[in-house]
């Protein structure tokens, strides 16, 4: 018996079925293949001056959203975000950096959504007005809140920084945030700290010339640098990279001006106290920074949600999202964990080494100071090495990531810090070998 064929109307029906079937198919397949998308944000205009992040949200919701997540606390390794008292957990300190505000107080940093309320409450600053019989200087709100970009444009940055910290406390409303690094109308990250500005004309760069590669980490690096504040004009912000960036042109930069913080009580030593050094640790030829990895691949890393794709704001440590910051790269991520755990223990380790070399050649430079009898010569040499013992070690300590940004240049920097601290109690020792030098 022969089968009937059905009806055309009903085979063209499901050849048209089909067809929808296998276009859908295809569509989804190339959609799962293209990735996610990037988000296109509803037109909100941002004006020119505008520093309130809530505003910028309007525009850019979910970046904003994950930039208040920087209000959140969270331990790492060896440090993290949670506010913690350092002197307390390592009482050495106070003796290295006796004299100077932070043998007063030294804490662990919060996120940059506190970076207002926290140098308000610091007690560096206070000390420092003390010691200057007044105020602090403007210079110390440079880093710490989105007013500061536009009020230099107004004030000229020599002004902004001389004028006393209390004068402007009433100008600075918000914290770190996007008015720092992105321009309000192509939102594209751009440099507008002046300090970094200048420091990079003298490299011989633009600073309105810089690749979108390089804004991705210059944009940080217009504050997690090392600085000082010259006395001419008065403290003006320079970093200092007239040399260049690594820690033995920045070195030499300041023994050519004589330049120190302050000087050492008990040792008589005019010393310097770093800064976070992160940019200038993580571009002296570290492996990540030689693959051209940027800060934010790792700080500030992709997110995808519902098929969108966007940058955290929340500028971190990449500690407890590796799948993010490192996943991109790495797929082991258990083994990268298991590396930096073994990087930071042992720049731990040798960061202790260090500061206990230190201190007893502090305690070996206590018996030469204010000696007459003590051999001039070998105690300006115990001097300084002490000085170069000391810097190096407050560079790696002042560092923000224990030695994983640059772990080679870390492990070198204190194991120089050790080798200067020892032949400087060495050298003390032997300038008080003249019997008539002999401490009573």
């Amino acid at each position: 018996m022969l089968r009937r064929m059905p009806p055309l109307w009903l085979q063209i029906a499901g050849f048209v079925a089909l067809v929808v079937v296998l276009g859908l198919a295809l569509a989804f397949a190339i959609v799962q293949l293209r990735g996610p998308r990037l988000e296109v944000v509803r037109p909100v205009a941002i004006p020119e001056n505008e520093v309130n992040p809530a505003i910028w949200g309007l525009a850019f919701p979910r970046e904003y959203e994950t930039w208040l997540r920087t209000k959140e606390g969270r331990k790492t390794l060896f440090a993290g975000s949670i506010p913690y008292d350092k002197l307390e957990e390592d009482p050495r300190l106070r003796v290295l950096w006796e004299g100077y505000p932070f043998a007063v107080e030294y804490g662990e940093d919060r996120g940059h959504a506190y970076s207002v309320e926290d140098v308000l409450k610091t007690k560096r600053i206070q000390v420092l007005a003390q010691k200057r019989g007044g105020s602090a200087p403007g210079t110390c709100w440079t880093c710490k809140s989105a007013n500061v970009p536009s009020l230099m444009a107004e004030m000229g940055a020599a002004n902004f920084y001389a004028t006393p910290f209390e004068q402007l406390r009433e100008r600075i409303q918000h914290p770190v945030s996007c008015a720092n690094c992105h321009d309000p109308k192509t939102m594209a990250p751009v440099v507008k700290q002046v300090a970094l500005q200048e420091a990079l004309q003298k490299l011989g760069k633009n600073p309105r010339e810089l690749s979108r590669h390089e804004l991705r980490t210059l944009t940080c690096a217009q504050c997690h640098v090392e600085y000082y504040f010259a006395k001419e004009p008065k403290d003006y912000l320079v970093f200092p990279w007239e040399k260049g960036t690594r820690f033995e042109d920045i070195e030499a930069y300041y023994n050519e001006k004589n330049f120190a913080d302050w000087i050492h009580p008990s040792t008589g030593v005019p010393v310097v106290k770093f800064q976070h050094p992160e940019f200038e640790l993580y571009t002296a030829n570290s492996t990540h920074y030689l693959a051209g990895v940027a800060c934010a691949d790792c700080h500030m890393p992709f997110v995808i949600e519902g098929g969108i794709k966007y940058t955290s704001h929340q500028a971190a440590s990449p500690w407890h999202r590796m799948e993010q910051a490192c996943g991109t790269c790495h797929l082991d991520i258990p083994f990268i964990r298991k590396r930096v755990e073994i990087i930071q223990t042992i720049t731990k380790g040798l960061q202790d080494a260090a500061e206990n070399a230190l201190l007893e050649t502090i305690e070996a430079l206590k018996a030469i100071k204010d000696n007459p009898n003590a051999d001039p010569k070998l105690a300006e040499e115990a001097r300084t090495l002490f000085r170069k013992a000391h810097m190096r070690w407050d560079f790696v300590s002042a560092e923000n990531s224990l030695g994983f940004h640059n772990p080679q240049e870390a492990m070198r920097l204190l194991a120089e810090s050790i080798n200067y601290a020892r032949q400087a109690q060495v050298k003390a020792l032997q300038a008080l070998q003249r019997p008539q030098a002999r401490a009573p």
